[in-house]
């Protein structure tokens, strides 16, 4: 008897014992409805509305990109329904005010900026020939490069051709083909130890060795397209040879676009248009060039220093390695411009 009320009194402490315990799941599953606090919500958006309604958009120093406020305004709307939703607990009101943040941070990242005129090494603009408009004296010459097999080669006797540029203003552009390019006699500031090369691009084929930009090619650097149209940069640096390339991001056939890569010790970055389609982990100081060779815009190297007999020389001719394509809006500064900086090139200079 006495263990029949024993078994009994054991049952009857774990039915409590599970209904306690369903309780308690359920009371854990339910919202908490504790007020949060609105003070932190309602000064965010006073700051973030203050901030939209001040910013301007266009293409100057000091806008914002175009389109850049409507998605802000978004942000702002999304904070604002939680305040004045009425119910809200501490929870709901810190996540809205950490997107809120986020969504700042994110909104000042596209005011366009004065971009690094210090830096600014050299511009090509292609405005009716090969000037340097930074004032700085890298001044371009048209000339005929050489094409064909290392077996056989031969002048191409084709100068870049000025074309109509994206704005589709006439002679503001150049056309490269058979082995035309721009020559840009050396100075050693041609030859930093960081670096951001930003141009337009409107490619004409697939070409394994597109070069549009080197310096004594990878005895120095080359920024070229490979035969996947991914952006491609060689380095020579103290500590040996980088090769990058910006897979995935592909430059298109037939239309202009906004190409840039940077590189500083530690990171090399390609942009496509205004986005950030790779950073690479990269180390090492690009070395000074011994001895100095003119900088090419379209070419591998300068024709006048290319040796078609000895193999051992570093500037044999292997093969073509030449721009296919119109190139336009050429800036090199001497420094890894930030994101925010590549930006506000392209809006600048971008096509409405």
């Amino acid at each position: 008897m006495k263990t029949l009320r024993d078994k009994l009194s054991i049952a009857v402490y774990v039915i409590a014992l599970l209904t306690l315990l369903s309780s308690c799941k359920k009371d854990s599953d339910k919202r908490d409805t504790t007020p949060g606090n609105v003070n932190s919500i309602t000064t965010t958006i006073t700051s973030a509305t203050e901030l939209y309604d001040n910013a301007v958009e266009g293409k100057m120093a000091g806008n914002y990109a175009v389109g850049s406020k409507a998605d802000f305004k978004k942000s702002i709307d999304l904070a604002t329904a939680v305040k004045n939703a009425g119910t809200y607990n501490q929870r709901e009101v810190d996540n809205a005010v950490a997107s809120l943040e986020r969504a700042i941070t994110a909104f000042q990242s596209r005011i366009i900026q004065d971009v690094s005129a210090d830096n600014l090494i050299a511009q090509w603009r292609f405005t009716g020939d090969a000037s340097d408009a930074s004032g700085n004296g890298h001044n371009g010459t048209f000339m005929t490069g050489i094409i064909g097999p290392g077996t056989a080669p031969v002048d191409g006797k084709t100068m870049p051709k000025l074309i109509t540029d994206r704005f589709n203003e006439q002679n503001s552009a150049l056309e490269f083909d058979n082995g035309a390019y721009v020559e840009v006699p050396y100075t050693a500031d041609l030859n930093p130890k960081a670096f951001t090369i930003s141009l337009w691009i409107r490619r004409r084929v697939t070409f394994n060795d597109n070069y549009m930009f080197s310096l004594n090619t990878y005895n120095g650097f080359k920024f070229q397209l490979q035969g996947n149209n991914f952006l491609f940069l060689t380095i020579h640096a103290d500590n040996g040879y980088k090769d990058v390339d910006s897979n995935p991001g592909v430059i298109p056939e037939n239309v202009w676009t906004f190409a840039t890569v940077s590189y500083t010790n530690g990171a090399m970055k390609f942009y496509v248009n205004d986005k950030l389609v790779k950073t690479a982990q990269v180390t090492g100081t690009p070395v000074t060039l011994t001895t100095p060779v003119n900088l090419v815009i379209g070419q591998s190297l300068p024709k006048g220093i290319l040796n078609f007999t000895d193999q051992s020389s570093p500037f044999y001719y292997w093969g073509p390695a030449y721009f296919k394509g119109d190139l336009d809006d050429i800036r090199f500064y001497n420094k890894a411009l930030s994101d925010a900086e590549v930006l506000s090139i392209y809006t600048m200079e971008k096509p409405d």
